[in-house]
């Protein structure tokens, strides 16, 4: 049986080179969504951007300025479907991702931080192929696992999430859209790729009609090496701002990709 391939981040802290790229603005060597993906990293089987997309993370001070008490949360999904101790892979089946919206009772109090974020990403669910069908189609999303928050009376109404099945799409690209500055991630959208033609499998978008000003978008894919090398899409990374009683904001994120023949 293949010996999973699991390091702590906390060890890999201390023995990981920390790879130096012209464009990574953040401390690698510190950030919770780097060493959580790395960590089951082998070689050069897996892809992902290492900064993350998005606003760098900010410091304490205006953090707090921006979304009010608050914090940074990392994740990566691959501490759900890859390998650990006794646990085999478990590869996603399904994705959910649910907007953010402030509670109605406090958001004369709320900073503009959050105003702002209002209908942008606050959770992403998950459903695995292994996990219990039952139990996940408990859920109006599907999925069992839950990134971020939902709010309680948000769960069961369909037009608070947008959910994609994965087993017949090849998510080869991710668009990711963020007003540079706000903190947070503005859209999210999947795309499979048949016969060159990029499809739009799977799409949340914080603003309908007219995008807002300053909006960029950043596309993200692994690269093309002219090697022949097939990735397939194998889950997300990222931040979110968890915020004292109003919610999480999803903040940068990258999807993760894997050499075919490491699956």
């Amino acid at each position: 049986m293949k010996r999973p391939n699991y390091a702590y981040p906390e060890v890999l802290q201390g023995r990981l080179p920390i790879p130096i790229h012209n464009d990574v603005l953040s401390d690698l060597s510190t950030d919770g969504a780097y060493l959580k993906t790395v960590a089951y990293a082998n070689d050069d089987n897996i892809w992902f951007e290492p900064d993350m997309v998005g606003d760098p993370k900010a410091n304490d001070t205006d953090l707090h300025r921006r979304f009010g008490p608050s914090k940074y949360e990392d994740f990566s999904t691959l501490e759900l479907t890859e390998p650990r101790g006794s646990k085999g892979v478990n590869p996603l089946r399904r994705i959910a991702i649910h907007r953010y919206r402030l509670s109605s009772g406090i958001t004369w109090l709320a900073k503009s931080g959050l105003k702002q974020a209002d209908n942008a990403i606050g959770s992403i669910g998950l459903a695995r192929v292994q996990d219990d069908p039952a139990a996940a189609e408990a859920e109006a999303d599907g999925c069992m696992h839950h990134l971020g928050h939902v709010h309680h009376s948000d769960k069961q109404d369909a037009t608070n999430f947008k959910h994609l099945d994965l087993g017949n799409v090849d998510i080869t690209k991710l668009d990711i859209a963020y007003v540079p500055g706000s903190g947070y991630i503005a859209g999210l959208t999947l795309y499979d790729q048949i016969n060159g033609q990029h499809t739009e499998r799977l799409s949340w978008r914080q603003w309908d009609g007219k995008p807002p000003q300053g909006l960029v978008h950043v596309a993200n894919e692994p690269p093309d090496r002219g090697d022949g090398t097939v990735w397939r899409f194998v889950g997300l990374a990222g931040s979110w701002v968890d915020t004292v009683g109003q919610g999480h904001v999803l903040a940068r994120c990258s999807g993760i990709w894997k050499k075919a023949e490491e699956e």
